[in-house]
């Protein structure tokens, strides 16, 4: 019995542990799980899934978007929260483009969104690798954007049909954010103010021009504050669920009359 009770009285906190709606942490999601992802949204087009990796075919426009992972509420972040880091890694396979004229051309771009503005970066194809600071505005389909400082990263950039991970941070400070660029053995950082940080805050995967394709394998997303995975929820609600059955027959047991 006095195992029971423990366990009672550990649920009984549960509700309280299990409940909570940002966990600080790591999240990895390959394909598959990204498609069952209720934070996870394609505005522009729907992915194919193949095995665990997400295909994206020939797109509608440039600068579109393909994928949207809601991370933060708003106000998750407050003018005067302490600088926060969110730490991006894409898993992108690199697909041979529609263009017959550019058959190899692929610019896969990671921006961080407020609803309004965003910034990241692009890894494009040229010279062997690319990276490009990248602010602008979107309405969460259509990026429109500007370019910044780049460098070139040698020649380590994946070949058609193979993958490479692509990696942005993002320090968002009360008065300015950094952004890293990394991947290929290089990186890239610049600072900028056009953000807000105190709004909803999401991943956006984008595409330069429409007739790239893309797979992309995972995406993990580590931050201090980190939207729970699905999974994590509906396993909290059961034992929560479970928890509070258990505690009432735990309770009704104890009141019962003992008989001689």
């Amino acid at each position: 019995m006095k195992n029971l009770l423990a366990i009672a009285s550990f649920l009984s906190f549960s509700p309280v542990l299990l409940s909570s709606q940002v966990l600080a942490g790591t999240i990895t999601q390959n394909g598959n799980q990204l498609l069952n992802n209720p934070n996870v949204s394609f505005p522009t087009i729907s992915p194919t899934l193949i095995g665990d990796t997400l295909r994206f075919g020939t797109g509608n426009f440039l600068n579109e978007t393909i994928l949207k992972w809601d991370l933060f509420s708003a106000n998750t972040l407050t003018p005067t929260s302490p600088t926060e880091v969110i730490n991006i890694t894409a898993n992108l396979g690199r697909l041979e483009s529609t263009s017959s004229r550019f058959p190899e051309d692929w610019d896969p771009t990671i921006y961080l969104w407020d609803g309004n503005n965003i910034v990241g970066g692009l890894f494009g194809d040229n010279r062997g690798g690319e990276f490009n600071s990248v602010e602008g505005t979107s309405n969460g389909s259509f990026n429109n954007t500007t370019f910044g400082p780049f460098l070139y990263a040698g020649n380590d950039f994946p070949n058609i049909g193979e993958s490479a991970n692509f990696n942005v941070e993002f320090e968002l400070g009360q008065t300015e954010t950094k952004v890293t660029l990394s991947g290929l053995g290089e990186t890239l950082s610049f600072t900028t103010n056009n953000f807000d940080r105190t709004q909803s805050l999401s991943l956006l995967i984008a595409r330069n021009h429409f007739y790239e394709r893309y797979d992309i394998n995972s995406i993990t997303v580590t931050s201090n504050h980190v939207v729970p995975e699905p999974l994590t929820i509906l396993g909290a609600g059961t034992a929560v669920a479970f928890g509070i059955s258990f505690k009432r027959k735990v309770n009704q047991s104890q009141n019962k009359p003992n008989k001689s």
